[in-house]
């Protein structure tokens, strides 16, 4: 079974807000806590905006690929790991 590429979208986490897809793919090429800072888009409560649109978007699997040294250093990322990591 092939990837149909007319199937898939690539786009950024704001674009892809009210809408849905079978599967999201979340890019944390980031290489310090710094760097990763500089992704987050907090509310109020501390909730990562960006992330949140991200992870719930998806109707079957979400993918996150990042180093897990750098990502940790975030107590949103660190969470979702320590939960969801197989």
């Amino acid at each position: 079974m092939g990837l149909d590429p007319d199937a898939i979208t690539i786009d950024t986490v704001e674009r892809y807000q009210g809408g849905a897809r079978d599967v999201i793919l979340i890019s944390c090429c980031v290489h310090s806590a710094g760097q990763l800072a500089k992704l987050a888009n907090l509310s109020a409560e501390g909730v990562d905006r960006k992330l949140n649109v991200a992870l719930t978007r998806a109707r079957e699997q979400v993918i996150v690929l990042g180093n897990p040294e750098v990502l940790r250093e975030d107590v949103r990322y660190r969470d979702f790991m320590d939960q969801y990591s197989a």
